[in-house]
């Protein structure tokens, strides 16, 4: 099953990471690269918030980014009406991040609750895509249980841990 590569395994892809001959070569295969839109925003909000505060590669790289879209290399699941269906389900059923969550020193509890928000649009798309989830979070695997419990006769969404490189 195609996989779509979270925001922690997404990030990696650079010019200059191994991550790149990777997603080529599973490309080249025939197994696509996806990233969902919400993945893409949270990348985009990343470089432009580094481009904001003098970091010039920061516009580099995400023009670079953009430039592997519109080849190809990378597919982009639009967060669409099934999407966010789920993700609303999703939503009631899991308004807040688990306790059990650990939020980043550097990250404020409402950012911490954004991103929650948008880690479930993530899984909601890659479910509704019909794509397996690569991802170093810890706590995607509660999101797929939740999804297990209001879908039980869906195919499951797997999560896969991202390629070691």
């Amino acid at each position: 099953m195609p996989a779509a590569w979270d925001t922690t395994t997404a990030a990696r892809l650079r010019p200059d990471s191994p991550v790149l001959d990777h997603a080529r070569e599973h490309r080249r295969a025939g197994d696509p690269i996806a990233f969902t839109a919400t993945t893409l925003k949270e990348i985009s909000h990343g470089l432009h918030k580094a481009a904001a505060s003098g970091r010039q590669a920061a516009g580099a790289q995400l023009r670079w980014l953009r430039d592997q879209i519109d080849a190809g290399l990378v597919e982009v699941l639009a967060f669409d009406d099934r999407a966010a269906d789920v993700a609303g389900a999703l939503r009631a059923a899991l308004p807040t991040p688990p306790s059990t969550l650990r939020r980043p020193r550097a990250r404020s509890k409402p950012d911490n609750g954004v991103a929650w928000i948008l880690d479930i649009q993530i899984a909601a798309t890659v479910f509704a895509h019909g794509y397996d989830l690569l991802t170093a979070d810890a706590h995607h695997p509660i999101i797929a249980t939740q999804l297990a419990a209001l879908a039980p006769t869906a195919p499951p969404l797997r999560i896969h841990p991202p390629p070691r490189l």
